[in-house]
């Protein structure tokens, strides 16, 4: 293993010995350290091979030739910055220790260093995490090193070191980056830079970001931006430090690729077909089962397609799908533009587990302010990208109208969560929405009146009339009697039925006046 000459210099500065003359190639690479000039040495006289050696001398000894050396003075003798007989890249220290001394314990710094390196490659080797990593480097680095992911949020940090900027220790307590820093990156265009960096850079000047020297390092995967890793140090970042903190790179970088999809939980292995099912991109019979089963998502059971507008305000788009993966990662999400989709689903059609999912994300989204267009529930996953223009359209007129009307959702706002039958009836009766083709899209798929026709046929009842009749006569249950010629019990027994057929709530006045509005669509 090969150093910079920096890496010296770097040594003295943390032991407290006063260098008086740098080298002027710091980057320049040496493999070991000695106090003896042996002739038979590898690398004597021909720089820059394999095992170019740095020999510790006195400053009145003789300074071997073609040889970079650490010339020692003694405390009190007269040491400047270029002795007699120094060269370009021979370091100048002032110390009472002898030259062999120095020797030894920078040979062993630089193998405390081979010995991290090793350490951390048996450790990707068994599969460990980046904390690990970062752990593992606090004895060497001594500096607070983070590391945040795609969605600028909390990956790893070292944790016995304490971070010494405010930046970091937001990031420390809230395992995510604060709206201002993340604005101020934007502004600076920081995020672009971040976006297509793949190289490691050194700030010793405070910047927008960070109050004190800092070195960061961007992480690229699948050709996207993946992790940031952020060294921030009290000194001024030296060529030494660029050295070991490009060896925690190294390794951090295996480690991603190693364990990208737990990493990055965006990248799970549903994402390209569930993109494919929003586009309309659909399989027949066995195929569509077959790649359903593949990637982990049910042909069939309960489903619900919400779509999240605003996520800005949660920082990125991606930062809030994460939240949401965290929250309940039952939950299947992918992206469309800005926006986040989310699709509730569960192989089975219990209603109570949709409604504990969707709690759990109205909740978030509250707490972020974003805004959720809702599709109605639907039983077979082929039906995806039709519910994605429903919440499309929830979330269109929604923001348009909510603010005229209270929501009947316990502890919602009706400003934060559309749904699809609230807000079908003003796109249908919008002049401007060219509502022709999804409403014959509509009433070709699997539609609750669609749904109770196919139970007259199978059954020979007439529950589609005593719907009808139902929400003609706004509930009332003597009316549908007098007007069916039925009797009362009669009339709630099929109701009940319906209910059960078309699984809807029909005292919910938004999802009669759907109804009512799917009726008149079929005349």
């Amino acid at each position: 293993m090969q150093f910079p000459l920096d890496v010296i210099t770097g040594y003295f500065d943390e032991n407290d010995m006063r260098v008086a003359k740098h080298p002027r190639h710091p980057k320049d690479l040496f493999s070991w350290v000695s106090a003896f000039c042996d002739d038979d040495a590898p690398g004597i006289g021909v720089a820059g091979i394999e095992g170019r050696p740095v020999y510790v001398v006195e400053s009145r000894g003789t300074l071997p030739e073609n040889a970079c050396c650490v010339i020692v003075s003694k405390p009190g003798e007269s040491i400047s910055s270029s002795p007699a007989g120094a060269r370009a890249d021979d370091i100048c220290v002032e110390s009472a220790l002898e030259p062999a001394v120095i020797a030894d314990r920078i040979q062993r710094y630089l193998m405390g260093i081979i010995q991290w390196n090793d350490v951390m490659g048996d450790m990707i080797e068994s599969e460990c995490i980046c904390q690990d990593l970062l752990k593992a480097s606090e004895p060497v680095l001594k500096s607070y090193v983070g590391l945040s992911d795609s969605t600028y949020s909390y990956i790893a940090h070292t944790p016995n070191i304490a971070p010494i900027d405010d930046t970091s220790r937001y990031f420390i307590e809230n395992k995510f980056y604060s709206s201002d820093a993340l604005s101020k990156a934007r502004e600076k265009g920081l995020v672009r830079t971040w976006a297509h960096q793949d190289w490691t850079t050194v700030h010793n000047e405070p910047n927008e970001i960070t109050s004190h020297p800092s070195i960061e390092r961007v992480f690229r995967l699948n050709d996207a931006y993946a992790a940031h890793l952020v060294m921030v140090s009290e000194k001024p970042i030296s060529t030494a430090q660029v050295f070991l903190f490009n060896l925690l790179a190294k390794r951090v970088e295996m480690c991603l690729t190693h364990h990208w999809r737990l990493e990055n939980p965006l990248e799970q292995r549903y994402t390209y077909f569930l993109k494919e099912l929003l586009t309309g991109n659909t399989y027949d019979g066995s195929y569509l089962e077959e790649r359903a089963l593949l990637h982990g998502l049910p042909l069939t059971g309960l489903f619900e397609m919400c779509l999240i507008d605003n996520t800005w305000r949660a920082g990125s788009a991606s930062y809030f799908a994460k939240k949401v993966l965290e929250t309940d990662p039952n939950c299947k999400v992918a992206f469309e533009g800005s926006r986040v989709v989310v699709l509730l689903c569960t192989p089975e059609p219990r209603r109570g587990r949709i409604a504990g999912m969707e709690e759990r994300l109205f909740e978030l989204a509250g707490q972020m302010r974003l805004e959720v267009g809702v599709s109605d529930r639907y039983e077979h996953i082929d039906q995806s990208a039709l519910a994605l223009e429903k919440a499309r359209i929830a979330l269109k007129y929604g923001h348009r109208r909510s603010r005229r009307y209270t929501t009947f959702d316990q502890g919602l706002t009706a400003e934060g969560v559309f749904r699809f039958r609230r807000y079908f009836p003003y796109f249908v009766t919008d002049p401007f929405s060219r509502s022709e083709k999804f409403v014959a899209k509509l009433l070709s798929s699997p539609n609750p009146l669609s749904m109770l026709r196919e139970a007259d046929r199978e059954r020979g009842t007439s529950d589609f009339e005593i719907l009808r009749t139902y929400l003609y006569c706004e509930g009332s249950i003597k009316k549908v009697c007098d007007i069916m010629h039925m009797h009362r019990n009669t009339v709630s027994y099929r109701l009940d039925k319906i209910r059960d057929a078309i699984a809807t709530d029909l005292e919910d006045p938004d999802m009669r006046m759907y109804l009512r509005t799917l009726y008149l669509l079929n005349e």
